[in-house]
């Protein structure tokens, strides 16, 4: 699935299967998210701002749908991810939605498996694409768990995050250059399903 950073609204035209929204602390889209999969973001990666992040916490209670909220992260640095998935935990899970725990360069040890729904992959580009994250995306699968991979701007990113078993993907390049890129990728991943 591609969940891209954009209203419902303006996804309607490209609906499939493989299509859903991803809300940030900025971009908290409603009612109009009904019907819709999504998840929430956290900001780490551009503009984290914990107030902000708290708001879009408040709007999203109870929503429908939810596939992940991605617990705030320290891009690069999985024990500062780590300290602060300790302290917003309770916070989290007071939500009643799913939580996302983000992988990170350096996560050489286990996360809070048992606290956590989804696995989101998030670190560096050389991270994200070496064999810490990709053991980490096998054990979250070996435990029912969503994955995610943050940052996917390529054909090949996008297929190699399918080829770990990741479930979802979002990108820039979905948000930015929709009418260019979203097409063809949905497409191709409605091809690959069939095959």
């Amino acid at each position: 699935m591609i969940l891209v950073h954009a209203s419902p609204k303006t996804l309607a035209p490209y609906r499939t299967e493989n299509l859903g929204v991803l809300c940030s602390p900025r971009r908290v889209y409603g009612a109009e998210m009904d019907g819709w999969p999504w998840a929430a973001d956290n900001d780490a990666f551009s503009q984290w701002d914990e107030g902000r992040y708290r708001d879009m916490l408040d709007k999203i209670r109870g929503r429908k749908g939810c596939l992940f909220v991605t617990a705030p992260d320290v891009v690069g640095d999985a024990m500062h991810t780590l300290r602060k998935f300790e302290q917003w935990w309770d916070t989290l899970d007071d939500y009643d939605q799913p939580i996302a725990y983000v992988g990170q360069d350096g996560h050489d040890f286990d996360p809070y498996w048992d606290y956590f729904d989804a696995f989101f992959v998030g670190g560096t580009t050389e991270w994200k694409m070496g064999p810490e994250a990709a053991g980490l995306v096998r054990e979250a699968k070996e435990r029912g768990k969503w994955v995610h991979m943050g940052r996917v701007n390529s054909y090949e990113r996008v297929r190699y995050a399918r080829s770990l078993g990741c479930d979802s993907v979002d990108g820039t390049q979905f948000s930015w250059f929709r009418d260019a890129k979203l097409p063809g990728h949905l497409n191709a991943l409605r091809q690959e399903m069939m095959v």
